[in-house]
């Protein structure tokens, strides 16, 4: 059944092809990004040796640019080739990863992709996360590339999706040379799926890696000068909070703005939340103010109010670096969670909901360091009224949390160092 399937995937679509190059020729509606879906234009020739990374889209390429930077600086004479799926992957890539080319996969047609391995000619291709296409992997493996997953992650949903193709996958799994794993869990998974034991490796995720360092006292204390905020005062920082979230969490800390008087940020996820978020704060009878790209510090007076909103993007670590709690959003409604990883890395308390499908392995993480808190909305307020009170254990959880984070740090390292060991890599 594998090389049937296998057959089947890679021959019958070869009309389809045909059909696209057509079109990629006499139409000029979506021209350029046809031809580059075929491998019509193509990376121009390189004398040396070349190392193709490809990932998915934004997220999975920003969990390989340490991968990237590392293999750099340890041959900087390669050719890095970085390919995505999407152009805001592009975008992404073009933004974080430098001295590197970029460009979008071709669809995963046999001749696409031939010729995309041709022209490229990598020493290795080395692939994030579940990009399993069967056509690049097979033309990498027939063309003598060294093939290798990073931050391998094979969920309980795939499995079941990936079992009833077992035998193509099991096919293509086969030519790999090495697969660096996440979790044992995904290791358990992807050996279950047919992947030769000897080659799968448990690493963990380089997206530790992309974490920043906790921001000095010194640079934590000169913003919350800037924002006019005493250094007293308690802060909590509510980060990627998602629509119909704001009113439960809004109603949870009622009394804990009665009682400790904090500064509470709200960076929304979308900013059309915040007429809503705003709506929403002055029918309770609190004050606001607002920081955006044209005031970035507000009015330097947020002491004097209760809520401080952000509709600016790219501010979160640093309401993150101030805050004494951070509740992360998409936990309280079933959008699965965002990354508690930011807030862990500044040193605040990190609080999330009870929907955390997305970062559960995240939160586990932390939550075995004692740095993190699941709970209901319900209770939300209880918690950060107890944790407002004891300064003392708020510290001791905010140095277990950038220990925690410090500690997971090193795995691009790691990575390249088993790929050199394992002859997939060299000068």
């Amino acid at each position: 059944m594998g090389k049937i399937g296998i057959a089947i995937y890679r021959y019958l679509p070869l009309a389809v092809y045909g059909v696209l190059w057509i079109i990629a020729k006499i139409s000029p509606l979506w021209k350029d990004t046809l031809r580059r879906r075929l491998a019509l234009d193509l990376p121009p020739p390189f004398e040396g040796k070349t190392i193709w990374f490809h990932a998915a889209s934004v997220g999975e390429v920003s969990t390989i640019a340490p991968l990237v930077a590392e293999v750099r600086r340890r041959f900087p004479y390669h050719r890095l080739f970085v390919s995505t799926m999407t152009v805001n992957g592009m975008k992404r890539a073009r933004n974080v990863i430098g001295a590197a080319k970029i460009g979008l996969l071709p669809l995963d047609l046999l001749p696409a992709m031939r010729r995309m391995v041709t022209a490229l000619k990598p020493q290795a291709l080395i692939i994030g996360e579940t990009e399993l296409w069967p056509n690049l992997v097979i033309e990498a493996h027939r063309a003598g590339v060294k093939i290798v997953l990073v931050n391998g992650r094979i969920s309980n949903k795939s499995l079941k999706w990936y079992r009833a193709f077992r035998g193509l996958i099991g096919k293509v799994l086969e030519n790999f040379d090495c697969f660096l794993m996440r979790t044992e869990a995904d290791g358990r998974r992807i050996r279950a799926l047919g992947a030769n034991r000897a080659k799968v490796q448990v690493t963990g995720n380089t997206k530790y890696d992309i974490l920043p360092e906790p921001l000095s006292p010194e640079q934590r204390r000169r913003i919350r000068r800037r924002l006019g905020v005493d250094q007293d005062r308690p802060v909590i920082t509510l980060g990627s909070i998602r629509q119909g979230e704001f009113s439960a969490i809004l109603d949870a800390l009622r009394p804990v703005i009665k009682a400790e008087s904090p500064l509470v940020i709200v960076a929304p996820r979308h900013m059309t939340m915040l007429p809503v978020i705003k709506g929403l704060i002055a029918s309770a009878g609190y004050s606001f103010a607002e920081i955006d790209s044209a005031s970035p510090f507000g009015s330097g007076n947020a002491q004097s109010i209760n809520f401080l909103l952000v509709a600016q993007m790219g501010r979160l670590l640093e309401m993150y670096a101030i805050a004494d709690i951070a509740i992360i959003g998409g936990t309280f409604k079933p959008y699965g969670g965002h990354n508690p990883l930011e807030s862990a890395s500044q040193g605040a308390v990190t609080i999330v909901g009870p929907h955390i499908q997305n970062i559960s392995d995240d939160i586990q993480y932390l939550r075995s360091h004692k740095c993190a808190f699941v709970i209901e909305a319900s209770r939300l307020g209880q918690l950060v009224g107890e944790l407002l009170e004891e300064s003392s254990e708020r510290q001791q959880i905010a140095s277990r949390a950038i220990e925690a984070v410090k500690a997971k740090k090193g795995i691009a390292s790691k990575c390249v160092d088993i790929m050199v060991n394992r002859g997939l890599l060299s000068d």
